[in-house]
């Protein structure tokens, strides 16, 4: 099967399918397991799947459930099947003479028998009766004693007024399957009818099994309607194997040789090189980018000898089984399962095609000159030892630039860290699949939500249309040490587990102990330029066990838990809460800003009065806080909490 250039259901060219996938067909909206169809390799598309005849469906079609008029191919469109009644919002087939409409499961099948004169079900000839024959009938099937089922299209018994399911006429009371040849199988309404000892699971998918099921008593092979309606396949594919693989449908334990984990059902097989693998890992990806690392990956069939551990989960990787690794990095490898989960790869093959070549965030002018993306002027280089004024933040990161290098524009007051100034355009982010790209906020006023962290912000982002984060969270790579743990953090999805320090989501988690920090903290600055309650640098403590006694904060004047994280002068000893000296405006550039309609500005407190917030009626203590206009009244807002409530 050929690349298809051009298709009907979808905007871009597909590739065909060469791995079984469990997902939804884009086509008809099946769910079950697809192979040797269609996937779409475009970045952002997910790897949409088709059916090969929902991938290849054609603009017109004549079909035998309604002969003499053509049917031609609509999208997106609220509709019911006028042949198996199933309400659709996808692609289907309509008559522009009849009010009849076809999906594309239905259009890819042949149409049921008119008339059935010896069915299994019923001692009279059955006729077939659409849909909307028997809507005011609404009579349940005389098999299962169910209204609706996959087809809602029926068999009738004119004589005695009865209706049967397709799906009960075909399937009751047992049939063959080509997985299961020695015996037929019976056709169960429930799982409760199956026998006490029966698996609870289908023996091909290993999902639950539902209702119906078709059961043999004599093996105790069970499988559920999905599979019986699709039966699995001899699959070729010569990038998973050099010969044909064969399904072995029963309770079997192997280790799969393509990804080195265990199975306990229905493997495939090649006998001539006792080759076993999943079902799910036929055809996996050759070359394929993931998140958490800045390379390809490439398959390989075995690592050969000696200790990887896996860079997603970092549990040990056997060299001996297929496994994923970076032809830069000569130590850097990864499980086969991991590197192809959803959250981690972007669902793209990248095999045949050229690697992206990095481009720098600025054009070098001379060795002390760039000009950056993010400004319209030269911005020179000044070195270490040269510190601003506390007021004058960075561009991109909307913090102090203390005593770091940074560059500087000479014609206006723009300036950038040089560690800001080398952030990469592009970058794959632990967060997200897909890659992430750095620009400014869209407009100069306008404030983002930092999706790891939540901080408010101002300045660069890093952004693919889905999810916004700032240029701090940003910089996550792993492993991440942080001041507070003598161990590497790595970044996990399990929202249940807080934070050691805010009690917080704790999605930077430690492998050795029972530690975990959330963005925020994880991302909290090391040091605080000068701040209204002293002239000197605050730095940033993660707690001292060994301290005893009251302790209070500077700011609110309420009590401070030395053991827990703070902000300190190492010349005064002023101690502050983290709350008191990091708010919610904290990481915004002072000046006029817009968010969810909200218009004023972020400025200093640095009054020798400080205002009183307008929601809480609380004396602002924070260092920047957000003055608004209302019928030309001055309002004050401490927190981001007051301002939206």
């Amino acid at each position: 099967m050929e690349k298809l250039e051009v298709s009907s259901v979808h905007n871009h060219p597909l590739l065909p399918l060469t791995r079984f996938v469990f997902g939804m067909c884009k086509g008809c909206d099946f769910m079950g397991y697809i192979y040797g169809g269609y996937c779409c390799n475009e970045l952002g598309c997910g790897g949409e799947v088709f059916h090969k005849e929902c991938g290849e469906a054609l603009p017109e079609i004549n079909h035998s459930s309604h002969p003499g008029h053509l049917l031609k191919l609509f999208s997106r469109e609220t509709y019911s099947c006028s042949l198996c009644g199933e309400s659709r919002f996808l692609f289907g087939y309509s008559c522009s003479i009849c009010n009849f409409k076809l999906d594309l499961d239905c259009a890819r099948r042949a149409a049921p028998l008119p008339i059935l004169s010896k069915p299994s079900v019923h001692e009279h000839p059955l006729e077939l009766c659409p849909s909307s024959k028997f809507v005011d009938d609404a009579i349940d099937c005389k098999v299962c004693g169910y209204l609706g089922f996959y087809c809602i299209v029926k068999y009738k018994c004119v004589q005695c007024n009865l209706f049967f399911h397709i799906e009960c006429v075909t399937f009751f009371p047992e049939a063959y399957h080509t997985s299961h040849p020695k015996h037929s199988l019976k056709y169960l309404l429930c799982e409760a009818a199956a026998p006490s000892y029966a698996d609870k699971k289908c023996i091909l998918c290993g999902n639950e099994l539902g209702k119906p099921i078709h059961h043999c008593d004599v093996c105790n092979f069970s499988i559920c309607t999905r599979c019986m309606r699709n039966p699995p396949l001899g699959v070729v594919s010569l990038t998973t194997h050099d010969h044909q693989l064969h399904l072995v449908p029963r309770h079997i334990e192997f280790t799969c040789d393509a990804c080195g984990t265990t199975g306990e059902r229905s493997p495939y097989f090649c006998l001539q090189c006792n080759f076993m693998i999943h079902r799910e890992c036929i055809g996996l990806p050759r070359v394929i980018n993931i998140n958490r690392h800045n390379h390809r990956i490439s398959y390989t069939p075995s690592l050969g000898q000696g200790k990887w551990k896996c860079g997603v989960c970092r549990k040990e990787v056997n060299g001996f089984y297929g496994a994923y690794n970076c032809a830069k990095c000569p130590t850097f490898a990864v499980h086969a399962r991991c590197a192809t989960r959803n959250d981690e790869w972007d669902m793209v093959e990248r095999e045949g095609t050229p690697e992206e070549e990095e481009v720098a965030p600025y054009e070098v002018i001379d060795d002390k000159t760039i000009k950056h993306f993010s400004h319209d002027h030269n911005l020179r280089i000044k070195k270490d030892g040269e510190i601003l004024q506390e007021s004058i933040l960075c561009g991109a990161c909307a913090f102090q630039i203390c005593s770091e290098p940074f560059y500087s524009c000479e014609q206006c007051s723009f300036t950038l860290h040089t560690k800001c100034a080398n952030l990469p355009l592009k970058k794959r982010h632990v967060c997200d699949n897909l890659p992430l790209m750095l620009q400014k906020t869209s407009a100069d006023d306008e404030i983002s939500c930092c999706h790891l962290c939540s901080q408010l912000f101002t300045g660069f982002m890093y952004t693919n249309g889905l999810k916004t984060i700032d240029v701090r969270c940003g910089s996550f790579s792993e492993p991440f040490v942080h001041a507070s743990h003598p161990h590497p953090l790595y970044y996990s999805q399990r929202y249940s587990v807080s934070c050691s320090e805010c009690r917080w989501n704790g999605e930077l988690t430690c492998d050795e102990c029972d530690f975990n920090l959330c963005f925020h903290c994880g991302y909290l600055p090391k040091k605080v330029m000068r701040h209204r309650y002293d002239d000197h640098p605050l730095s940033l403590y993660c707690g001292e066990e060994s301290v005893d006694g009251e302790y209070w904060c500077e700011a609110c004047e309420k009590k401070l838990n030395p053991k827990k994280w703070f902000y300190t002068c190492n010349d005064c000893g002023v101690l502050l809460h983290i709350s008191c000296v990091v708010g919610s405006f904290t990481y915004m550039m002072p000046g006029p800003c817009l968010k969810y309609d909200k218009h004023g500005e972020v400025v200093s407190n640095t009054s020798v009065c400080r205002a009183v917030c307008t929601r809480c009626n609380i004396r602002c203590i924070l260092p920047s806080i957000f003055k608004g206009y209302k019928d030309g009244v001055v309002e004050y807002f401490c927190s981001a909490k007051c301002l939206f409530s």
